[in-house]
């Protein structure tokens, strides 16, 4: 392999991107329930721990989705990358998103975490 090449794809590898709230980047299934209990859990205490999310707000009930997104990766464009391309397009992203439902007093009503790991894709 010559060494440009080597270069290259040392290059596009470290090149690694991250998008969204960092505080979800370690948020698992386990750490999400001790954190996020409904009936329990207020805006203030959501906001302590993950920062706020993006509000969307229902005006006529006072009720308000809080949601969070986390995505790393390596960049898509890397992907045609001639002979680079070959490595990076079988790389997925990981990403995660949480979606918090507070009542009109500010408690936590309901969670939703999704989460989508880092690996390589299955070969058929």
């Amino acid at each position: 392999m010559s060494r440009a090449l080597l270069t290259a794809l040392v290059v596009a590898l470290a090149g690694c991107t991250t998008v969204g709230n960092g505080q979800m980047k370690a948020l698992d299934a386990q750490q999400a329930a001790q954190w996020l209990q409904p009936g329990r859990t207020s805006r203030a205490e959501a906001e302590q721990k993950l920062g706020r999310g993006s509000v969307l707000r229902f005006e006529s009930s006072g009720w308000e989705t809080w949601h969070y997104f986390y995505k790393d990766g390596l960049p898509k464009f890397l992907d045609f990358v001639p002979v680079v391309g070959l490595v990076t397009e079988r790389v997925e992203s990981g990403s995660k998103e949480l979606v918090l439902l507070f009542d009109q007093h500010g408690v936590l009503r309901k969670y939703a975490l999704r989460e989508q790991g880092l690996g390589l894709k299955p070969q058929f």
